[in-house]
């Protein structure tokens, strides 16, 4: 990332974060604080794989992301692959999705969205059945049926790369349908040496930030 990006970025960081605690406060939850993954319960040797640290995705960002799938999603499952604090699983409870899941690999994330998710309160919310795993995304095993698998820049690229080749066999084994949103609050394009090799896949929606994707 060149010099300029990061300013622009730190500027909007910075515009942010008054509304990401204005969230949290009007849904009794805790998800704007920074955290340095070495601090949350993940092992020296593997606090890469994470991209090092905890930052909690825009709200508008996710709202865009969500409000450009094609589909119902009555009788999906909605998982959240590296769910940090659990905002994107609380934001997706307002739509009526069948379950929620979010997986997370630092214990004390995992420990704050499962917190979050007892004491979220919102005149939207849909769905409630929300489950937040402790565990690491590459052993965890999607249910059955349709699924939309959502993801905000969690991974380096190795792991990043692991996790779709794990989709697209869960795909060819007709495992039932899906859709990926990737989102990355800078650019998708710094994903672009993984996303770019996913000739499965075809985009339903694009912008800078998010893509929504769906088998071919």
């Amino acid at each position: 990332m060149n010099r300029l990006t990061w300013m622009m970025f730190k500027a909007r960081l910075a515009l942010e974060e008054p509304r990401n605690r204005a969230w949290d406060a009007a849904h009794g939850v805790e998800t704007a604080r920074d955290e340095p993954l070495g601090e949350a319960g993940v092992a020296a040797d593997a606090v890469s794989r994470g991209n090092s640290l905890y930052r909690v995705t825009w709200g508008g960002l996710i709202e865009r992301a969500l409000g450009a799938l094609d589909i119902d999603p009555r009788g999906w499952s909605f998982i959240d692959y590296g769910s940090g604090k659990g905002k994107a699983m609380l934001m997706a409870s307002d739509r009526p999705f069948a379950r929620i899941v979010g997986v997370e690999y630092a214990p004390r994330l995992h420990e704050a969205a499962a917190a979050n998710c007892q004491s979220y309160h919102s005149d939207a919310q849909q769905c409630r059945v929300l489950e937040p795993i402790l565990g690491d995304v590459l052993d965890y095993e999607p249910p059955p049926g349709p699924i939309v698998c959502f993801m905000c820049n969690p991974f380096d690229g190795p792991t990043l790369s692991a996790v779709f080749d794990r989709w697209r066999a869960r795909h060819a084994a007709g495992g039932g349908d899906m859709r990926i949103l990737y989102l990355n609050m800078r650019n998708i394009a710094e994903s672009g040496a993984v996303l770019d090799l996913q000739d499965w896949l075809t985009p339903v929606a694009k912008a800078k930030s998010y893509v929504v994707l769906k088998p071919r």
